[in-house]
Parts: structure tokens; C-alpha cells; sequence
């Protein structure tokens, strides 16, 4: 309970935080509002930002019973399916991104993603899957169709759109935006990863933490912290969703111009006002590897980045090493 505190015949509200955890999008999601004295706005508005991410998380899962999974349905029965007009903004944002990205992100990747089986963590492989059948699916994603800003798409033989690399940083840019229209303007919203915040935690800026990949699940451990305002703190790490075979790591972080999961990078971190940008172009720098994540950065503007390389390097682009306060024994290289 926030006690008030009284100074000269003033009754003022200690500064108080309303912090709630729930679980949407197949992970947690942790929401965080700095509110002066008003915890019961503050609670219905983390409420009301609940039911739009778990709203969300419905209709645009690529497998389940929305809107979503019944375009791919339809599109594996060979139909051209309709898209409804409350999506067409984010098909249009994913496709512009995959334009600019040189298709190193690719919306239309559903397909691939299930036969990895990382479209649930319940049907993880112990091993790739038939070099045919990866094969096969990678042939219909270069034969498919793109997004041309239209209300239909298709027919596309072999296709499931999958906003994975892109959805939750659209939705918590969204959520944001909803808790300052409800008065709470400094806030943050966390969904695995996939973090943005607004304004300050009162008088100081929200500090941010970046995990370490390889840290023991029971206790993650972080690389580095950062002072943040305004922007998205956007995570890729091939410790999400992964097996081992052979001695090599398979992570659900698939190059779409192989459909093969990517290797050479542990993690990449993405810093920029957009959380959408900031969490698709992650993705595309991630699966670009070690020796094309940097060239590509440069192209589409990204002047912060962070990547941890498979031998636990970690190097960080200046603007961003600048910014960043490393843990105990984590060095990080700044890059030109």
C-alpha cells in the first residue's frame, strides 16, 4: 500500500510502481507502470492492456483458431484469401520490412517454421528434419507470392504467414500507447524479450537489462544494463527454442534464403524508437551471421546493436557501447 506523506499541512504520494505478470503470445509477458497515487487507474490500465495483447495473441497466431491460422488454413487448401482491413497495416509493415531487409526477414516462413517443429515447444525435434522436406518448403517460399498492399493474397501452394519476428514488438509498441491514453505515459512492457518503454520511472530513466544467452535458466544473468527512454530494447538469442544434435545447436532463428536455423551468433540485441523495426530487422541482422549482421546494420540505419558470437565474444556498435554499463568479467568490444 503507497502511504502518503505529509509535508507542511500537504498531503504528497510517495512514487509507486504497479508491476503484473501474465502469461500471452506463448510467453510472459511482465508490465510495468510508474503512477503517483493512482494505483487503481494504473490496474485497470495494465487490465485493459492484458486483453489487447492476449487479443492479439489470438487472432495473429499462425496456427490457432483466429484470424490468422484461418488465412493459412485457407491458404493450404489452395484458396486467395482475404485480408481483413484491421491486419492489412501490419501485412504491409512486415512485407516493406522484408523488402528492405533483402527477404533476410521473411513474414511468410510459417511453413518452415512447423516443419522445425518451433511453432511449439511441445513438438521440438531431437534432430533436423528430411533434407527433402526442408528442401521442399524452402522451394514453395521462393516460388510464393509477395504482399503488394492488396485486401487479397494468394493462391500460395505450401505457405502460412507467421508474424513471429515481428508481432510482439508491434504489440507492445501498442500497449504503450495505450497506457498513455490512460494516463501513464512512463511505462514499460516486456514480452520475452521483447521490450519497449516510455517516458522515465519518475525522476530517473528505466534501466534496462540484456541478458546473457548462455546464462542458467533458474537465473538468467545479464551482459550489460542501459539507461533507456523512449525506445525498444529488442533481444534474438538462440536459447529460446532450440535442440542439439550432433553437437551442433539448432535454434528456431531460421535463414529464410536457406530455411536452414542460422549459426555463428548467439544473440542479437536491437535498440531503436520502433519496437517492430527494431524486433524484424533483429531478426534479419541475426540470421545475416557474424560476417553480415555489420554491413547490414549499416544499410538499414541501425546505429545499436549488440551481438554475442558463438564463442561468447561480445561486440556492440559505439553508439551503443557508449550507452552500456558491462556486468562483472563481460567485456565488450566497440566496433567502428
Amino acid at each position: 500500500m503507497v502511504r502518503p506523506l505529509l509535508v507542511r499541512g500537504l498531503r504528497l504520494q510517495t512514487p509507486a510502481i504497479v508491476r503484473r505478470r501474465f502469461l500471452a503470445m506463448g510467453t510472459e509477458v511482465l508490465v510495468t507502470v510508474a503512477c503517483r497515487g493512482r494505483r487503481h487507474d494504473a490496474e485497470a490500465a495494465v487490465l485493459a492492456v492484458r486483453r489487447l495483447i492476449e487479443d492479439f495473441g489470438r487472432d495473429w497466431w499462425a496456427w490457432g483458431p483466429g484470424a490468422l491460422g484461418g488465412i493459412n488454413r485457407r491458404l493450404a487448401d489452395g484458396e486467395a484469401v482475404a485480408i481483413p482491413e484491421a491486419m492489412r497495416p501490419l501485412f504491409r509493415r512486415a512485407w516493406d520490412i522484408h523488402l528492405q531487409t533483402g527477404g533476410a526477414y521473411e513474414p511468410r516462413i510459417g511453413a518452415l517454421v512447423r516443419l522445425w517443429g518451433f511453432d511449439d515447444v511441445a513438438r521440438i525435434r531431437s534432430a533436423p528434419p528430411p533434407p527433402g522436406e526442408i528442401a521442399a518448403a524452402h522451394a514453395a517460399l521462393r516460388a510464393a507470392p509477395g504482399y503488394e498492399e492488396s485486401d487479397r493474397y494468394g493462391p500460395a501452394p505450401g505457405i502460412s504467414w507467421d508474424f513471429g519476428g515481428i508481432a510482439k514488438g508491434w504489440i507492445v509498441d501498442a500497449a504503450l500507447d495505450l497506457l498513455a491514453q490512460h494516463g501513464f505515459p512512463d511505462a514499460t512492457v516486456d514480452a520475452g524479450g521483447n521490450l519497449a518503454v516510455r517516458g522515465q520511472r519518475h525522476e530517473r530513466a528505466w534501466r534496462i537489462g540484456i541478458r546473457d544467452p548462455r546464462g542458467p535458466a533458474e537465473q538468467p544473468g545479464l551482459l550489460a544494463t542501459l539507461d533507456a527512454r523512449g525506445e525498444a530494447v529488442n533481444t534474438h538469442g538462440d536459447d529460446q527454442r532450440w535442440f542439439e544434435y550432433q553437437g551442433r545447436r539448432y535454434s528456431h532463428l531460421l535463414d529464410p534464403r536457406s530455411g536452414w536455423p542460422a549459426q555463428g551468433l548467439r544473440a542479437l540485441t536491437v535498440v531503436h524508437p520502433d519496437g517492430s523495426w527494431a524486433e524484424a530487422a533483429g531478426a534479419a541482422l541475426f540470421v545475416s551471421g557474424p560476417q553480415g549482421w555489420q554491413p547490414l546494420a549499416r544499410r538499414l540505419g541501425l546505429a545499436q546493436v549488440l551481438v554475442v558470437h558463438d564463442d561468447g565474444r561480445v561486440q556492440a556498435s559505439a553508439a551503443l557501447a557508449a550507452r552500456l554499463e558491462p556486468e562483472p568479467g563481460v567485456e565488450i568490444e566497440p566496433l567502428d
